[in-house]
């Protein structure tokens, strides 16, 4: 049986207009909206895509970017952007760009002439190059994870957050404290935090010591690499600050190795709740930043964007919260 809207609407009794303004969301009556619910659950009618692009203007696909695929922050931020897209009936079509620049360029530029409704774009080094593609859209974009005053933007309280794990060692006596992040030209992840960290040593009159601190990537093997250049310097230090959870595993790892005990000689703090931080040993204290709750935020924003309504261009910072655990304590 072929099963279009005329099918439908003969079967609820009501007009094909009507169900056409059910199918797109359109005011129904709520007696109509069930007749049409239960048809369409016995039939099993799904609506053809490109007939309600034709009608609608829109297609129901929604492009994401990202950075990699294999971080838990990601993963998150996907989750929550998923979960409200599939309410409002959108599905998404996910590109990574494994932190390569000309990639993420590549994907904003398919995306802009591609058939999606709009794209999140969680941002890592903003350049103008960037700027330039994003403001050249006539479809909705936002981006996630960095700040951009000319671009719809939902972030993550990356300063707060680096200033409050580098606080809690300094509360734990710790004095001499390192530091393992991220490239600066990374806004978010690297400027941000190192301010963050060097704030709050400034506040207990402490200078930032440049021996003590390393510049990597992202992953846990470069969390050990760092933590293993930290101690060939032969500069003492008691704490280490780092920038995501993967860090302070590797870091933390390398201690290990060399017999260091944590945090018993060497107290550590990173931002990010991995899921992890409560299962390693010791377990991490991190500072979470409530990605999965930014990309809930993000897929509202772009929706609000797509459905056309009277928003101003506007920025949505997340909370960020402190949990302490062993390896801050003792």
């Amino acid at each position: 049986m072929n099963v279009t809207i005329n099918t439908i609407a003969k079967m609820a009794g009501v007009s094909p207009a009507t169900v056409s303004r059910y199918l797109n969301q359109g005011y129904v009556s709520e007696e109509k909206k069930e007749r049409i619910r239960n048809v369409i659950e016995q039939t099993g009618y799904s609506p053809s895509p490109s007939a309600q692009m034709l009608r609608t203007g829109k297609n129901h696909l929604v492009g994401v970017i990202v950075p990699r695929i294999n971080s838990e922050p990601v993963a998150e931020m996907v989750e929550g952007i998923t979960r409200i897209m599939a309410q409002a009936g959108y599905q998404i079509l996910l590109a990574n760009t494994s932190n390569q620049v000309e990639k993420e360029l590549e994907f904003l530029k398919i995306f802009r002439t591609n058939n999606v409704d709009g794209v999140i774009f969680m941002g890592t080094l903003m350049s103008k190059r960037h700027l330039t593609v994003m403001r050249s859209y006539q479809k909705p974009i936002v981006l996630l994870a960095q700040q951009e005053e000319i671009i719809p933007s939902v972030y993550f309280d990356d300063y707060q957050s680096a200033y409050l794990a580098t606080e809690i060692l300094l509360k734990r006596d710790c004095r001499e404290i390192a530091y393992i992040g991220v490239t600066l030209k990374d806004r978010a992840v690297g400027r941000n935090r190192r301010i963050g960290f060097t704030d709050a040593l400034a506040q207990y009159q402490i200078q930032p010591d440049e021996r003590r601190m390393v510049e990597t990537q992202f992953d846990m093997e470069d969390g050990y690499e760092a933590a293993r250049i930290l101690m060939e310097r032969n500069v003492p230090f008691d704490g280490i600050f780092c920038a995501t959870a993967e860090l302070a595993f590797g870091a933390m790892s390398y201690l290990r190795q060399q017999n260091v005990l944590v945090p018993e000689q060497v107290k550590v703090s990173a931002v990010g709740n991995n899921r992890l931080a409560t299962l390693y040993d010791p377990p991490l204290t991190t500072v979470s930043l409530s990605h999965r709750t930014g990309g809930s935020e993000a897929a509202a924003m772009l929706l609000d964007l797509i459905q056309e309504q009277e928003i101003p261009c506007r920025s949505e910072k997340m909370i960020c919260c402190l949990h302490e655990r062993k390896s801050t304590l003792g």
